[in-house]
Protein backbone atom coordinates (compact mmCIF):
# COMPACT_ATOMS: atom_id res chain seq x y z
CA UNK A 1 0.00 0.00 0.00
CA UNK A 2 2.77 2.06 1.13
CA UNK A 3 4.23 2.13 -2.75
CA UNK A 4 0.57 2.82 -4.15
CA UNK A 5 0.63 6.12 -1.77
CA UNK A 6 4.10 7.00 -2.92
CA UNK A 7 3.54 6.04 -6.90
CA UNK A 8 0.03 8.04 -6.71
CA UNK A 9 2.00 11.04 -5.63
CA UNK A 10 4.52 11.08 -8.22
CA UNK A 11 1.79 10.96 -11.09
CA UNK A 12 -0.61 13.04 -9.50
CA UNK A 13 2.53 15.63 -9.57
CA UNK A 14 3.23 15.23 -12.91
CA UNK A 15 -0.20 15.12 -14.34
CA UNK A 16 -0.98 18.42 -12.71
CA UNK A 17 2.27 19.57 -13.71
CA UNK A 18 1.78 18.80 -16.99
CA UNK A 19 -1.77 20.26 -17.45
CA UNK A 20 -1.07 23.57 -16.17
CA UNK A 21 1.89 23.87 -18.64
CA UNK A 22 0.22 23.11 -21.47
CA UNK A 23 -2.64 25.21 -20.75
CA UNK A 24 0.10 28.25 -19.92
CA UNK A 25 1.25 27.95 -23.43
CA UNK A 26 -1.82 27.97 -25.25
CA UNK A 27 -1.59 32.23 -25.53
CA UNK A 28 2.12 31.62 -26.36
CA UNK A 29 1.31 29.01 -29.28
CA UNK A 30 -0.97 31.31 -30.62
CA UNK A 31 1.17 33.82 -31.46
CA UNK A 32 3.38 31.60 -33.36
CA UNK A 33 4.32 34.57 -35.97
CA UNK A 34 4.29 37.41 -33.40
CA UNK A 35 6.95 40.05 -32.56
CA UNK A 36 9.52 37.97 -30.30
CA UNK A 37 9.07 40.83 -27.47
CA UNK A 38 5.44 39.65 -27.70
CA UNK A 39 5.98 36.02 -27.64
CA UNK A 40 8.04 36.40 -24.68
CA UNK A 41 5.72 38.57 -23.02
CA UNK A 42 3.03 35.81 -23.31
CA UNK A 43 5.42 33.27 -22.42
CA UNK A 44 6.29 34.81 -18.74
CA UNK A 45 3.00 34.29 -16.74
CA UNK A 46 3.23 30.06 -18.16
CA UNK A 47 7.12 30.49 -16.74
CA UNK A 48 6.20 31.46 -13.55
CA UNK A 49 3.41 29.26 -12.91
CA UNK A 50 5.67 26.47 -14.18
CA UNK A 51 8.23 26.92 -11.11
CA UNK A 52 5.85 27.44 -8.66
CA UNK A 53 3.66 24.82 -8.83
CA UNK A 54 6.82 22.73 -8.37
CA UNK A 55 7.24 23.74 -5.22
CA UNK A 56 3.56 23.93 -3.72
CA UNK A 57 2.49 20.83 -5.19
CA UNK A 58 4.88 18.40 -3.50
CA UNK A 59 3.11 19.74 -0.19
CA UNK A 60 -0.35 20.33 -1.30
CA UNK A 61 -0.58 16.56 -2.45
CA UNK A 62 0.26 15.18 1.25
CA UNK A 63 -2.39 17.61 2.60
CA UNK A 64 -4.84 16.36 0.21
CA UNK A 65 -4.13 12.92 1.40
CA UNK A 66 -4.60 13.61 4.93
CA UNK A 67 -8.44 15.93 4.34
CA UNK A 68 -9.60 13.03 1.94
CA UNK A 69 -8.27 9.69 3.16
CA UNK A 70 -7.31 10.83 6.81
CA UNK A 71 -6.81 6.95 7.92
CA UNK A 72 -4.01 5.87 4.93
CA UNK A 73 -0.34 6.13 5.50
CA UNK A 74 1.16 9.40 6.28
CA UNK A 75 4.38 8.94 5.46
CA UNK A 76 4.58 12.80 4.25
CA UNK A 77 8.25 13.49 3.60
CA UNK A 78 8.74 10.09 1.03
CA UNK A 79 5.76 11.30 -0.41
CA UNK A 80 5.97 14.75 -0.70
CA UNK A 81 9.40 14.04 -2.50
CA UNK A 82 7.13 11.36 -4.51
CA UNK A 83 5.42 14.16 -5.76
CA UNK A 84 8.63 16.75 -6.27
CA UNK A 85 10.24 14.21 -8.54
CA UNK A 86 6.52 13.84 -10.63
CA UNK A 87 6.73 17.84 -10.50
CA UNK A 88 9.98 17.81 -12.31
CA UNK A 89 9.26 14.92 -14.46
CA UNK A 90 5.91 16.72 -15.48
CA UNK A 91 8.03 19.73 -16.15
CA UNK A 92 9.88 18.16 -19.38
CA UNK A 93 7.55 18.30 -22.29
CA UNK A 94 7.17 22.17 -21.18
CA UNK A 95 10.95 22.58 -21.37
CA UNK A 96 10.83 20.55 -24.62
CA UNK A 97 8.55 22.90 -26.46
CA UNK A 98 10.37 25.49 -25.26
CA UNK A 99 13.84 24.22 -26.36
CA UNK A 100 13.15 22.03 -29.14
CA UNK A 101 16.52 20.95 -29.52
CA UNK A 102 16.19 19.57 -25.84
CA UNK A 103 17.45 16.30 -25.68
CA UNK A 104 15.95 13.54 -22.41
CA UNK A 105 19.95 13.27 -21.44
CA UNK A 106 20.64 16.96 -21.76
CA UNK A 107 17.19 17.70 -19.89
CA UNK A 108 18.12 15.14 -17.03
CA UNK A 109 21.22 16.49 -16.29
CA UNK A 110 19.95 19.83 -16.17
CA UNK A 111 17.55 19.16 -13.88
CA UNK A 112 19.53 17.13 -11.60
CA UNK A 113 22.26 19.34 -11.25
CA UNK A 114 20.25 22.77 -10.67
CA UNK A 115 17.48 21.55 -8.90
CA UNK A 116 19.28 18.93 -6.77
CA UNK A 117 21.20 22.58 -5.69
CA UNK A 118 17.75 24.37 -5.32
CA UNK A 119 15.85 22.03 -3.52
CA UNK A 120 18.92 20.47 -1.22
CA UNK A 121 19.29 24.11 -0.10
CA UNK A 122 15.62 24.88 0.64
CA UNK A 123 15.78 21.20 2.18
CA UNK A 124 18.55 22.13 4.58
CA UNK A 125 16.59 26.09 5.38
CA UNK A 126 13.51 23.56 6.40
CA UNK A 127 15.49 21.20 8.12
CA UNK A 128 16.96 24.13 10.30
CA UNK A 129 13.28 25.26 11.02
CA UNK A 130 12.08 21.98 12.05
CA UNK A 131 15.27 21.48 14.23
CA UNK A 132 15.05 24.66 15.68
CA UNK A 133 14.80 24.47 19.64
CA UNK A 134 11.89 26.24 21.40
CA UNK A 135 13.93 28.03 23.63
CA UNK A 136 16.55 31.00 23.13
CA UNK A 137 19.84 29.68 24.01
CA UNK A 138 22.83 28.12 22.59
CA UNK A 139 20.85 25.71 20.92
CA UNK A 140 19.48 28.19 18.53
CA UNK A 141 22.64 29.96 18.05
CA UNK A 142 24.16 26.63 16.91
CA UNK A 143 21.59 25.84 14.22
CA UNK A 144 21.25 29.42 13.22
CA UNK A 145 24.99 29.68 12.55
CA UNK A 146 25.06 26.40 10.85
CA UNK A 147 22.77 27.48 8.46
CA UNK A 148 24.29 30.98 7.89
CA UNK A 149 27.96 29.08 7.38
CA UNK A 150 26.36 27.22 4.40
CA UNK A 151 24.19 30.04 2.62
CA UNK A 152 27.59 32.39 3.29
CA UNK A 153 29.35 28.92 1.33
CA UNK A 154 26.64 29.47 -1.28
CA UNK A 155 27.90 32.76 -1.97
CA UNK A 156 31.80 32.56 -1.57
CA UNK A 157 32.23 29.59 -4.01
CA UNK A 158 30.52 26.26 -3.32
CA UNK A 159 28.23 26.51 -5.76
CA UNK A 160 30.49 26.93 -8.37
CA UNK A 161 32.89 24.46 -7.03
CA UNK A 162 29.82 21.61 -7.12
CA UNK A 163 28.94 22.99 -10.76
CA UNK A 164 32.25 22.21 -11.68
CA UNK A 165 31.93 18.45 -10.29
CA UNK A 166 28.72 18.18 -11.62
CA UNK A 167 30.56 18.81 -15.31
CA UNK A 168 28.05 21.97 -15.59
CA UNK A 169 30.97 24.34 -15.78
CA UNK A 170 34.17 23.86 -17.70
CA UNK A 171 37.08 25.67 -18.26
CA UNK A 172 36.47 28.21 -20.69
CA UNK A 173 37.58 27.96 -24.31
CA UNK A 174 40.38 29.76 -26.40
CA UNK A 175 37.84 32.30 -27.64
CA UNK A 176 36.74 33.28 -23.96
CA UNK A 177 39.79 33.80 -22.50
CA UNK A 178 41.09 35.55 -25.63
CA UNK A 179 37.69 37.76 -25.18
CA UNK A 180 37.90 38.26 -21.41
CA UNK A 181 41.95 38.27 -20.92
CA UNK A 182 41.40 41.27 -23.71
CA UNK A 183 38.53 43.41 -21.86
CA UNK A 184 39.96 42.73 -18.29
CA UNK A 185 43.52 44.92 -19.53
CA UNK A 186 41.24 47.20 -21.66
CA UNK A 187 39.32 48.02 -18.61
CA UNK A 188 41.97 47.55 -16.09
CA UNK A 189 39.92 45.14 -13.90
CA UNK A 190 41.14 41.61 -13.00
CA UNK A 191 39.55 38.66 -12.60
CA UNK A 192 40.48 35.54 -10.19
CA UNK A 193 39.00 33.05 -13.07
CA UNK A 194 36.53 32.77 -16.48
CA UNK A 195 34.61 29.99 -16.77
CA UNK A 196 32.49 27.90 -19.45
CA UNK A 197 28.74 27.53 -18.17
CA UNK A 198 26.69 24.68 -20.14
CA UNK A 199 22.68 24.47 -20.51
CA UNK A 200 20.24 26.06 -23.45
CA UNK A 201 20.34 29.30 -22.56
CA UNK A 202 22.40 32.61 -23.03
CA UNK A 203 23.90 33.84 -20.11
CA UNK A 204 26.72 35.38 -17.93
CA UNK A 205 27.29 35.41 -14.55
CA UNK A 206 29.97 37.72 -12.57
CA UNK A 207 30.34 36.45 -8.73
CA UNK A 208 32.33 39.54 -6.98
CA UNK A 209 32.82 37.19 -4.01
CA UNK A 210 35.16 35.23 -5.51
CA UNK A 211 36.15 37.37 -8.79
CA UNK A 212 34.92 34.95 -11.14
CA UNK A 213 33.17 35.22 -14.60
CA UNK A 214 30.79 32.40 -16.39
CA UNK A 215 29.64 32.87 -19.71
CA UNK A 216 27.38 30.28 -21.50
CA UNK A 217 27.79 27.91 -24.51
CA UNK A 218 24.89 29.35 -25.88
CA UNK A 219 25.98 32.86 -25.71
CA UNK A 220 29.45 32.22 -27.10
CA UNK A 221 27.27 30.21 -30.20
CA UNK A 222 24.81 33.53 -30.67
CA UNK A 223 27.30 36.61 -30.06
CA UNK A 224 30.47 38.05 -32.01
CA UNK A 225 33.62 38.78 -30.37
CA UNK A 226 32.23 42.11 -29.98
CA UNK A 227 29.03 41.74 -28.26
CA UNK A 228 30.63 38.98 -26.34
CA UNK A 229 33.39 41.56 -24.91
CA UNK A 230 30.51 44.01 -24.66
CA UNK A 231 28.82 41.71 -22.21
CA UNK A 232 32.38 41.04 -20.12
CA UNK A 233 32.49 44.59 -19.74
CA UNK A 234 29.17 44.74 -18.13
CA UNK A 235 30.45 41.55 -15.66
CA UNK A 236 33.64 43.14 -15.23
CA UNK A 237 31.90 46.22 -13.77
CA UNK A 238 30.66 44.17 -11.02
CA UNK A 239 34.01 43.55 -9.92
CA UNK A 240 34.73 46.52 -8.96
CA UNK A 241 31.61 47.23 -6.77
CA UNK A 242 32.79 48.27 -2.97
CA UNK A 243 33.05 46.33 0.10
CA UNK A 244 29.76 48.02 1.40
CA UNK A 245 28.27 46.58 -1.88
CA UNK A 246 29.48 43.16 -1.34
CA UNK A 247 28.35 43.44 2.14
CA UNK A 248 24.31 44.37 0.88
CA UNK A 249 24.54 41.32 -2.14
CA UNK A 250 25.02 39.32 0.73
CA UNK A 251 22.54 40.32 3.09
CA UNK A 252 20.04 40.07 0.31
CA UNK A 253 21.32 36.08 -0.50
CA UNK A 254 19.99 35.85 3.42
CA UNK A 255 16.82 37.20 2.95
CA UNK A 256 14.95 34.17 4.13
CA UNK A 257 17.16 33.71 7.40
CA UNK A 258 15.37 35.18 9.93
CA UNK A 259 12.61 32.36 9.26
CA UNK A 260 15.14 29.95 11.09
CA UNK A 261 14.07 31.78 14.28
CA UNK A 262 10.06 30.75 13.42
CA UNK A 263 9.87 28.24 16.47
CA UNK A 264 11.40 30.10 18.94
CA UNK A 265 10.44 33.40 18.01
CA UNK A 266 6.88 32.54 18.30
CA UNK A 267 7.06 30.78 21.40
CA UNK A 268 8.28 33.77 23.10
CA UNK A 269 6.00 35.82 21.04
CA UNK A 270 3.26 33.98 19.82
CA UNK A 271 1.80 34.64 16.70
CA UNK A 272 3.05 38.45 16.73
CA UNK A 273 6.73 37.08 15.91
CA UNK A 274 5.52 35.36 12.40
CA UNK A 275 4.52 38.63 11.34
CA UNK A 276 7.84 40.25 12.29
CA UNK A 277 9.79 37.89 11.13
CA UNK A 278 7.92 37.49 7.53
CA UNK A 279 8.14 41.96 7.66
CA UNK A 280 11.90 41.29 7.44
CA UNK A 281 12.39 38.73 4.98
CA UNK A 282 9.82 41.16 2.80
CA UNK A 283 12.33 44.33 3.68
CA UNK A 284 15.17 42.57 2.87
CA UNK A 285 14.36 41.45 -0.58
CA UNK A 286 13.44 44.42 -1.41
CA UNK A 287 16.21 46.14 -0.30
CA UNK A 288 18.35 43.37 -2.43
CA UNK A 289 15.99 43.66 -5.22
CA UNK A 290 17.22 48.24 -4.90
CA UNK A 291 21.08 47.53 -4.81
CA UNK A 292 20.90 44.74 -7.62
CA UNK A 293 19.12 47.51 -10.07
CA UNK A 294 21.31 50.23 -8.94
CA UNK A 295 24.55 47.88 -9.67
CA UNK A 296 23.00 47.02 -12.62
CA UNK A 297 22.75 50.13 -14.28
CA UNK A 298 26.44 51.25 -12.54
CA UNK A 299 27.46 48.08 -14.97
CA UNK A 300 25.66 49.60 -18.15
CA UNK A 301 26.61 52.28 -18.10
CA UNK A 302 30.81 50.86 -17.90
CA UNK A 303 29.46 48.39 -20.70
CA UNK A 304 28.74 51.37 -22.86
CA UNK A 305 31.33 53.49 -21.91
CA UNK A 306 33.55 50.78 -22.77
CA UNK A 307 32.37 49.23 -25.62
CA UNK A 308 34.45 48.95 -29.32
CA UNK A 309 31.38 49.95 -30.92
CA UNK A 310 28.14 52.19 -30.74
CA UNK A 311 25.35 49.97 -29.96
CA UNK A 312 26.81 46.77 -29.75
CA UNK A 313 26.02 46.43 -26.06
CA UNK A 314 22.35 47.07 -26.37
CA UNK A 315 22.32 44.40 -29.77
CA UNK A 316 23.97 41.85 -27.19
CA UNK A 317 21.01 42.34 -24.92
CA UNK A 318 18.14 42.09 -26.94
CA UNK A 319 20.10 39.27 -28.80
CA UNK A 320 20.40 37.37 -24.83
CA UNK A 321 17.06 38.65 -24.21
CA UNK A 322 15.48 36.93 -27.85
CA UNK A 323 17.00 33.78 -27.42
CA UNK A 324 16.26 33.27 -23.87
CA UNK A 325 12.25 34.47 -24.53
CA UNK A 326 12.30 37.04 -21.88
CA UNK A 327 9.97 40.03 -21.90
CA UNK A 328 11.27 43.24 -22.78
CA UNK A 329 9.47 44.32 -19.73
CA UNK A 330 8.69 42.47 -16.78
CA UNK A 331 6.39 43.02 -13.40
CA UNK A 332 7.65 45.94 -11.02
CA UNK A 333 8.28 43.05 -8.24
CA UNK A 334 10.43 41.33 -10.31
CA UNK A 335 12.63 44.21 -11.51
CA UNK A 336 16.37 43.37 -10.25
CA UNK A 337 17.61 44.25 -13.70
CA UNK A 338 16.53 47.27 -15.64
CA UNK A 339 13.68 46.53 -18.55
CA UNK A 340 15.85 45.97 -21.63
CA UNK A 341 13.79 48.23 -23.39
CA UNK A 342 15.16 50.98 -21.19
CA UNK A 343 18.37 49.85 -21.19
CA UNK A 344 18.35 49.57 -25.01
CA UNK A 345 17.13 53.34 -25.19
CA UNK A 346 19.89 54.74 -22.44
CA UNK A 347 22.47 52.86 -24.21
CA UNK A 348 21.43 54.75 -27.87
CA UNK A 349 19.94 52.56 -29.77
CA UNK A 350 16.16 52.47 -30.84
CA UNK A 351 14.15 49.24 -30.01
CA UNK A 352 12.30 48.48 -33.60
CA UNK A 353 9.38 47.29 -31.15
CA UNK A 354 6.96 49.51 -29.24
CA UNK A 355 7.19 49.71 -25.37
CA UNK A 356 5.33 45.94 -24.66
CA UNK A 357 3.10 46.45 -21.86
CA UNK A 358 4.56 44.11 -18.43
CA UNK A 359 3.20 40.86 -18.60
CA UNK A 360 0.74 38.81 -16.39
CA UNK A 361 2.36 37.37 -13.09
CA UNK A 362 0.81 34.12 -13.36
CA UNK A 363 -1.46 31.67 -15.62
CA UNK A 364 -5.25 31.38 -14.59
CA UNK A 365 -4.82 27.93 -13.84
CA UNK A 366 -1.89 28.54 -11.69
CA UNK A 367 -4.40 31.40 -10.13
CA UNK A 368 -6.38 28.54 -9.01
CA UNK A 369 -3.34 26.12 -7.94
CA UNK A 370 -2.59 28.71 -6.03
CA UNK A 371 -5.82 29.49 -4.60
CA UNK A 372 -6.53 25.97 -3.42
CA UNK A 373 -3.06 24.82 -2.03
CA UNK A 374 -3.63 28.73 0.62
CA UNK A 375 -7.30 26.67 1.22
CA UNK A 376 -5.41 23.66 2.17
CA UNK A 377 -3.47 25.11 4.53
CA UNK A 378 -5.95 26.73 6.01
CA UNK A 379 -8.01 23.98 6.47
CA UNK A 380 -5.02 21.88 8.00
CA UNK A 381 -4.42 25.12 10.09
CA UNK A 382 -8.04 25.57 11.45
CA UNK A 383 -8.12 21.34 12.05
CA UNK A 384 -4.90 21.39 14.28
CA UNK A 385 -6.02 24.45 16.36
CA UNK A 386 -9.45 23.24 16.64
CA UNK A 387 -7.83 19.58 18.10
Amino acid sequence: MQSLWTLGHFVAAAALVCLANWLGLIPWRRAAHAHWAERARLLWPARATAVINIFILPIALPFVQRLVWPGATDAWLLHGGAAALGALAGSYPFDRELYPRLTPRDWLHQVAAGWSLQLGYWALFILAIIIMPREFGWGVAAVAGGFFAISVGVQWGVVLTLLRWMRIVKPPSERLSRIAGETSARMKVPARGVWLLGGLQALAFALPTTRELLFSERLMEICTDEEVAAVCAHELGHLTESKATLAGRLVGALSPFPLVFLNPATHALGAVALLLLLLAVLGIARLARWLSLRMEKRADAMAAKGETEEGVYARALEKIHRENQLPAVVPKDRLTHPHLYDRMVTAGIAPDFERPKPPSKMTWVGVVYLVGFGVLVGVHIGRTLGR
